[in-house]
């Protein structure tokens, strides 16, 4: 007898939460449908599965500003080549990293090392809040989502979205309640120095930079509230796929 009443108890509370939940993931994927139609559209976003952006920002590290040159591909859901420019005390540097799936290596002046399982966890940490981001892969089963409820982020007056996904650190959106585009996105994340931080970046200056589809041209990056990284978009395309030469080891 003991054994059922705690089951009906049970029961009982699993049909008190999961109605209000529902109709709260309800709720947060209206958001999100508001948002991809507001930027061009589901279909438009579903249809790239890949990237190819050029930018230019600056990077605060070891108490310095660095001016940056950046060269960006994506390949979803887990490929990625970023090479960057700068230089130090007057010196040039070009680093070169390329994640493919479960290998990943880092190039700095022709110099190539392969990259540990510590690095290569964080960026699939960082791979999945920017698919997160993307918004259309937010329609697979194993993300879901609640509502954030209402928050001021800037000027914008906000309605936010809670990701989760099993084992995977949570992601929270922003979107503006007027134009119902993300402004935000926070997650915590590993710093340069491998602290944990709360990271958040910012879009803004929405434009087309590819036919049909409204992309941010500037980010700003914070690390728990400090200034690390901002960039503004110069050239942006989309592809279905990028050659796989592009992801070889440097």
């Amino acid at each position: 007898m003991r054994q059922f009443v705690v089951a009906a108890c049970g029961l009982n509370f699993l049909l008190a939460v999961s109605g209000p939940a529902r109709a709260q993931d309800d709720d947060s994927r209206a958001v999100v449908a508001r948002a991809m139609k507001a930027v061009g559209g589901e279909d438009k976003l579903a249809a790239y599965k890949g990237a190819h952006v050029k930018g230019k920002g600056t990077v605060s590290v070891m108490g310095m500003d660095l001016e940056f040159n950046a060269e960006i591909y994506l390949q979803d859901p887990d490929k990625q080549k970023a090479v960057i420019e700068f230089a130090v005390m007057g010196q040039n540097f070009t680093l070169t990293q390329v994640f493919n799936g479960d290998v990943g290596w880092q190039n700095i002046n022709g110099m190539t090392t392969k990259l540990g399982a510590d690095e290569l966890k964080e960026h699939k940490e960082s791979m999945n809040a920017e698919r997160v981001s993307n918004l259309a892969a937010l329609k697979e089963k194993h993300y879901k989502l609640s509502s954030l409820g209402e928050a001021k982020v800037g000027e914008h007056q906000t309605l936010g979205v809670l990701v989760t996904r099993e084992g995977y650190r949570d992601v929270s959106l922003f979107f503006d309640k007027q134009t119902h585009l993300l402004v935000k996105m926070e997650t915590r994340g590993l710093d340069p120095g491998k602290q944990e931080v709360t990271q958040e970046k910012l879009f803004s200056d929405y434009k087309e930079l590819v036919p049909g589809l409204k992309l941010p041209a500037k980010m700003v990056i914070n690390h728990d509230g400090k200034h690390f990284l901002d960039i503004t978009v110069v050239e942006a395309r989309m592809v279905e796929q990028h050659d796989a030469s592009i992801f070889a080891k440097p």
